[in-house]
């Protein structure tokens, strides 16, 4: 790693992702966003853009043996990172991976009785054809469970994090802002009935996210980025970030709170 861009994070793109985001914040909400469809024994289930699986590893214990478990995502680079991480058991499904696009799934129709999306519906660029979808690929009566973030602005970190790395390029900023792209749940609830779901939930849930403290939250956002910049700049970084996250700092670190979109409905 070149020092004009060592944030001190070993890993970076999907391994980054998985080591870094997923224990924090994809696995604490993916029990959440599991229970609003509530998989059963031998039911089929797909998890759209899955990313490294942190929610589809999950699954397979639920549905047991008979079940069937698919992750998709977009990116080769996330399943590879998916597989190496997946752990067969006898008494649980065995995980598929396909790589596929969201807006045209490569299943029949009526195959699958849960589609989870797990914080991938705000990045879709058609967000209709994507749960149209989904829709179709649902057996009747089959049921559709998504998370989208909430409100930038009730999350602190978030809030920080965007007008921190905004001053390298406006891309910057815009990346933190299409994290919160669906964070209004009528918005949500009008593409959810507007793809042709019925009982349709849509719900704003606060939680927290905790990291080792902010300039931990800081190096790994350099990374992610590719911010590259001299070892002072960083530091200053660092030390404003630590600064205006420092009310949220306690005992177990740096925990923070987040509005997260939960939303559910039935074919």
């Amino acid at each position: 790693m070149s020092e004009a861009n060592d944030w001190q994070i070993p890993v970076s793109g999907a391994e980054l992702y998985e080591t870094m985001f997923v224990p924090t914040i994809s696995a604490v909400w993916a029990p959440k966003v599991i229970a609003l469809a509530q998989p059963q024994l031998g039911e089929r289930i797909l998890d759209v853009a899955c990313g490294t699986g942190a929610l589809t590893r999950l699954i397979p214990a639920l549905v047991g043996p008979r079940g069937r478990v698919v992750g998709l995502d977009l990116n080769s680079a996330v399943l590879d990172v998916a597989r190496s991480r997946a752990i067969h058991q006898a008494s649980a499904a065995q995980i598929e991976w396909h790589e596929g696009d969201a807006s045209a799934l490569p299943f029949a129709d009526e195959t699958f009785d849960v589609v989870y999306c797990e914080l991938g519906l705000m990045f879709f660029p058609d967000r209709i054809a994507a749960l149209k979808e989904m829709h179709r690929v649902l057996r009747p009566n089959g049921r559709l469970a998504l998370m989208t973030w909430g409100a930038i602005d009730k999350c602190p970190a978030q809030t920080v994090m965007k007008n921190m790395w905004g001053r390298f390029g406006a891309d910057k900023a815009a990346f933190f802002d299409a994290q919160h792209a669906l964070s209004d749940p009528e918005v949500v609830l009008r593409l959810i009935r507007d793809s042709g779901f019925n009982d349709a939930s849509v719900q704003t849930v606060m939680g927290v996210i905790r990291f080792d403290s902010p300039e931990l939250l800081t190096r790994i956002w350099g990374t992610a980025l590719g911010i590259q910049t001299d070892a002072p700049t960083r530091a200053q970084i660092i030390a404003e970030v630590s600064a205006a996250l420092q009310a949220y700092v306690g005992a177990q670190g740096l925990v923070y709170p987040i509005e997260a979109v939960l939303s559910s409905a039935r074919k």
